[in-house]
């Protein structure tokens, strides 16, 4: 009788940890939980061993454009997601920047390999718009190893300003 409840207590135990990491099949459930992980996050790196990151900013029209690229990949990465957030910003009613999330293929990088049309690509770029000539901008990138065993998340701060 031990055994059985010992048993029934490991199973419950791991299904309750396996719900906190499931991927959610709802984009905008999983843009939102994505969203208050980076604003739960509290430790936050300026770069990458994995891939190369960066950020640069543009004028437009009465505002200004950031884009967040990762490129030159170290190692293969699949299922690539970004998602970038800036304090202050209700997004619930802005969209903001991201891939990954909301499309129907997977991105994949991996050295020296490029096939857009079989979801291989060279790089990511994800871009928003702001109001503020410099930011701080706070981004998720999460991948797959190539058999989709091991995820791997990583948290950027990065201060990106129009230079024009």
């Amino acid at each position: 009788m031990k055994k059985i409840l010992v048993v029934l207590s490991l199973l419950f135990m791991l299904t309750a940890c396996q719900d906190a990491g499931r991927q959610m099949a709802n984009p905008e459930e999983r843009y939102l939980y994505i969203i208050d992980m980076i604003k739960e996050h509290e430790v936050f790196a300026t770069s990458s061993n994995y891939f190369d990151i960066a950020c640069e900013m543009a004028k437009i029209e009465g505002a200004y454009r950031y884009y967040i690229t990762v490129d030159n990949p170290h190692l293969a990465m699949f299922d690539v997601e970004l998602l970038a957030i800036e304090d202050d910003v209700d997004y619930l009613s802005t969209m903001a920047a991201n891939v990954g999330i909301f499309e129907n293929s997977e991105y994949n990088i991996v050295p020296n390999q490029s096939n857009p049309s079989q979801g291989y690509v060279k790089g990511v770029v994800a871009s928003a718009i702001t109001n503020k000539p410099e930011t701080t901008l706070y981004i998720f990138v999460q991948f797959k190893n190539s058999d989709y065993s091991v995820t791997h998340s990583e948290y950027f701060k990065i201060d990106v300003k129009y230079e024009g």
